[in-house]
């Protein structure tokens, strides 16, 4: 137990730390090259807090695909329930739809591609390239064809290697502290006897969505809102596409088609509810983020009866 409680403390601090170094690096970047936070928080920045459920997924294919899967729809319900919740609650989050909607439609097919590969129960090797393909083209689109462009200022406080160091610095970070955390977490939730499947969609999901979650409450502290919000919705995007195109790729995934019912309509639920949200009145409420937060421990109490 005691061990348990010291790995989910030390993997937090280096949790915190690691995100603020990439929120350092990546908003830095953004300046100089003249990109908007958005566009690196949906790319540079989203695939470094997506890191910790790419190794954790590949550990998992080779003997439970079932953590593999639940892990990352469960990372998807929760950096939108938890994440974007607990962010937009603390500090005011701004989503402008205009410069938005463009990820948020890609994001939803990507999630009706993979809910339609899982549902004959395995999404094979040439499925997995489908889907890694597609990262590869929408981190290119994303990049050369930003929502609009900021003034460049190529005498920034760091220079661009150091930036890119931090990026480094940050993500090994947040890879060992996920790793920690999760060790300790997976560690009590067997001592319950949960099922592989739940502790994927919980406790490791958790674990590895705290990247996410560091991330974007330091970027939102330092308000850079679209690194914040980005990150969410690329992260969830990196986990579809590039976290189950891989893994599925290197080993084809047994998808249990019963989560059909529940698990995957929840996640599809959380992924449309983006909507209408980037829709209202910026910022995001409290009570909307309220509701968000609502949602998503409703999910996890729902998966444990």
């Amino acid at each position: 137990m005691i061990l348990s409680i010291t790995l989910l403390l030390l993997g937090g601090l280096l949790l915190f730390f690691g995100a603020e170094k990439i929120v350092r690096g990546g908003s830095h970047i953004a300046s100089r090259l003249g990109l908007s936070p958005l566009v690196i928080g949906l790319t540079i920045v989203a695939f470094g807090t997506s890191l910790p459920e790419m190794v954790v997924s590949l550990a998992a294919a080779k003997d439970s695909s079932s953590i593999a899967i639940g892990n990352v729809i469960g990372s998807n319900i929760a950096n939108v329930g938890l994440v974007l919740g607990i962010s937009a609650f603390i500090f005011p989050l701004t989503i402008t739809y205009a410069n938005i909607r463009k990820d948020l439609f890609i994001y939803l097919i990507a999630a009706l591609i993979f809910i339609y590969f899982c549902s004959d129960g395995l999404i094979s090797s040439g499925e997995g390239a489908i889907l890694f393909v597609g990262i590869i083209v929408y981190t290119w689109y994303a990049i050369t064809h930003p929502r609009h462009q900021v003034e460049k200022d190529s005498h920034g406080k760091d220079s661009m290697s150091k930036c890119f160091f931090y990026l480094l610095i940050g993500s090994i970070f947040l890879y060992f502290g996920s790793k920690l955390f999760v060790e300790g977490a997976v560690f009590l939730a067997e001592l319950l006897g949960v099922s592989k499947m739940v502790i994927g969609m919980s406790v490791v999901a958790l674990g590895t969505s705290l990247p996410e979650l560091a991330t974007s409450i330091v970027a939102a502290f330092q308000k850079e809102s679209g690194i914040s919000v980005g990150n969410i919705i690329g992260s969830n995007l990196f986990n579809i596409l590039s976290v189950i195109g891989l893994v599925s790729f290197l080993y084809p995934l047994h998808v249990p088609t019963d989560i059909m019912k529940f698990e995957i309509p929840f996640m599809l639920a959380f992924g449309v509810v983006l909507f209408p949200i980037t829709l209202m009145k910026q910022p995001i409420p409290k009570i909307t983020s309220g509701i968000l937060i609502a949602g998503y421990l409703t999910f996890i109490i729902l998966l444990f009866n």
